[in-house]
């Protein structure tokens, strides 16, 4: 049997570090994962004889999964009816508006068609290129079945409350991405299914967390101030472990 992949796209961390994550945690494991999005990471880990529990504060992205989770094939189905949906025009004015549908099932078919059409990966934004948005695309989603993955929606302003309330796990996961100094973030437009994550308010949380956490961030030099404490991993652009900073791509963070 292949391996269960993700029928939404990200393309803007694009991780290598699955490899060293199933190192890191092993088989067996109960993972509760932050800013849940694509799922890639956590779909194979949850493949792999791991029960994961993927967290998002935003009901768009919560409703997505819950209804592929529940019945993939009817919004592949609905996906294949709005066809015509691949035309510019209507892609950008979708971007806008596809929450105000009525029915969950055709959000999630509008979540899935635009995730597919966006450049980025994005829901709400991102440039119109339909070239993703194929048929193996349309049969990831109708296969799509994996007892062992469930989403939570963290009814919490702030992501960083939901991982203090997790009880009875074995690994904290938070597949960050890229690091930013949150300077420019008040005001800015963000997007139905986006998250601003506070870099320094996260590693102040996670010194307060007795639970075995990881984090996996791309590489940036200020990290190596944030987590001094901790045991990081640099990975190059194959997920191969480097002692080389220019080299490096990704960066892990354990506190085990």
């Amino acid at each position: 049997m292949g391996k269960m992949k993700s029928p939404i796209r990200e393309n803007t961390n694009n991780f290598k570090c699955l490899p060293h994550l199933r190192k890191l945690i092993p088989a067996g494991s109960v993972v509760n994962s932050f800013l849940f999005y694509d799922g890639s990471l956590e779909i194979n880990l949850a493949d792999q004889r791991r029960f994961v529990i993927g967290h998002t504060t935003q009901y768009v992205i919560y409703e997505f999964w819950d209804c592929a989770l529940a019945n993939p094939q009817r919004i592949a189905s609905i996906a294949k009816e709005l066809n015509n949906l691949r035309d510019p025009s209507i892609f950008y004015m979708l971007q806008e508006n596809w929450p105000k549908y009525k029915d969950p099932y055709v959000r999630s078919a509008l979540f899935f068609i635009l995730n597919r059409c966006s450049d980025t990966g994005d829901i709400s934004a991102g440039k119109f290129n339909a070239q993703t948005y194929n048929p193996i695309a349309l049969s990831h989603l109708n296969k799509f079945k994996l007892p062992t993955l469930h989403v939570q929606l963290d009814q919490t302003e702030n992501f960083i409350e939901g991982i203090k309330n997790v009880k009875d796990t074995d690994y904290l996961l938070l597949p960050v991405g890229k690091f930013s100094y949150n300077f420019f973030e008040h005001g800015k437009n963000r997007g139905f299914e986006m998250t601003t994550v506070d870099h320094k308010k996260l590693s102040e949380a996670l010194r307060e967390i007795t639970d075995k956490w990881v984090t996996v961030y791309k590489n940036h030099h200020e990290l190596y101030k944030l987590y001094k404490d901790y045991n990081v991993t640099m990975l190059n652009k194959h997920g191969k472990i480097t002692t080389d900073k220019n080299a490096c791509e990704e960066v892990v963070i354990a506190n085990f």
